[in-house]
């Protein structure tokens, strides 16, 4: 759509503070929130590398605090109603909800944030039609670089009655407070690593290729393909490497800050879900296996947009067509999918749970 019929209204989330050791200074930011109390959000394998107990030294011993660890990968509805019913034993009254981990535990963080202060089922605010009360103000800490999910406020949950996942989102809910600490992601695993950096990578292309595509989109976009194709390598072999874990932290933020101006995600996403709902792929292996495939269907819409992505990819030739460019672009994403994660999520997502563990296990 031409820039002159297009209206927009951006309003970027709250402070973000960036850097090695930056969670130094949590404690502040809870405070700036309101919170007198804070009650951390994470999943057991952040535990297990011992990342919430270093968090929760960085809360004042003035500040009660408590934790619940109790979010699985593509959290579940009984995730958030387990975690909100110890927020409420927790008590609600200043509290500050911290959420810890990836996009699972910051997705979590922010449905247990707004169920805790409406009350019902999980999947009752999902209902297009009820205007949720505002949610406990959240913090959020990533330790992955991938879901971006500090920059929005909105959660995917999954039913697992239904086998489908939903979104579960308020402004309230948009964390007010951001920490990007590269050294919290130093102990990622190559292969979490890996599908962290594509999605982070689907993010920016997404977001590149809509249909509400902006300028600061666009700029966005752009600059997070390039950081995350030239560092997304380094830091799955290398991972001590805090260089290219600062660059991967921050490429997958702009990623973020892009499709949260409006433009959304698409049909990667849309396909990704169901995987992730129905078979159990996790989001980043889903998104791997059928990013290519999308962008090849895209490009009859969005040649000169994958065009611009190929010049950050550093494929682009002047001498060919924006549909020449859009391929070579996708070539470069299907060699940076083989290169981080190997050729079989590019074989396609499985049809059958049991490939489908196959392909999660490799």
């Amino acid at each position: 759509m031409p820039l002159s019929r297009r209206s927009l209204d951006l309003d970027f989330y709250g402070r973000l503070s960036f850097g090695v050791g930056s969670v130094e200074g949590l404690g502040g930011l809870v405070a700036a929130c309101g919170g007198r109390r804070a009650f951390i959000v994470t999943d057991p394998g952040v535990s297990g590398a011992g990342v919430t107990d270093l968090v929760r030294q960085k809360i004042p011993s003035g500040t009660e605090s408590a934790v619940f660890e109790g979010v699985t990968p593509n959290p579940t509805a009984d995730d958030v109603e387990g975690g909100t019913s110890a927020l409420r034993d927790f008590g609600i009254g200043q509290t500050v909800v911290v959420a810890v981990g990836g996009g699972s535990a910051m997705d979590a963080a922010k449905a247990i944030s707004l169920l805790a202060t409406n009350g019902g089922p999980a999947r009752g605010l999902a209902d297009p039609s009820r205007e949720p009360s505002p949610g406990l103000p959240i913090v959020a800490v990533p330790t992955t670089a991938g879901t971006a999910a500090e920059t929005n406020g909105f959660g995917v949950i999954t039913d697992t009655v239904l086998g489908r996942k939903f979104y579960i989102g308020h402004e309230s809910v948009k964390p007010r407070r951001c920490v990007l600490d590269p050294a919290l992601t130093l102990g990622l695993p190559p292969g979490i690593t890996a599908a962290t950096g594509v999605d982070a990578m689907s993010h920016a292309l997404e977001a590149l290729m809509s249909r509400n595509a902006n300028p600061v989109a666009d700029g966005l976009a752009l600059n997070a393909i390039r950081m995350i194709s030239g560092w997304l390598p380094t830091a799955v072999a290398r991972g001590e490497d805090l260089e290219a874990r600062s660059q991967m932290l921050f490429a997958s933020n702009l990623a973020g800050q892009a499709f949260a101006t409006g433009t959304g995600l698409g049909l990667c996403h849309a396909i990704a879900h169901p995987l992730g709902a129905r078979l159990g792929v996790p989001h980043g292996v889903a998104i791997a296996g059928v990013l290519p495939a999308v962008m090849r269907f895209n490009v009859p819409e969005s040649a000169a947009k994958l065009s611009l992505a190929a010049s950050s990819l550093g494929v682009l030739e002047n001498s060919v067509s924006a549909e020449a460019n859009a391929g070579a672009a996708i070539g470069a994403v299907e060699d940076l999918i083989v290169r981080v994660m190997g050729g079989a999520v590019l074989a396609g997502v499985a049809a059958t749970g049991e490939t489908a563990g196959t392909i999660v296990r490799d």
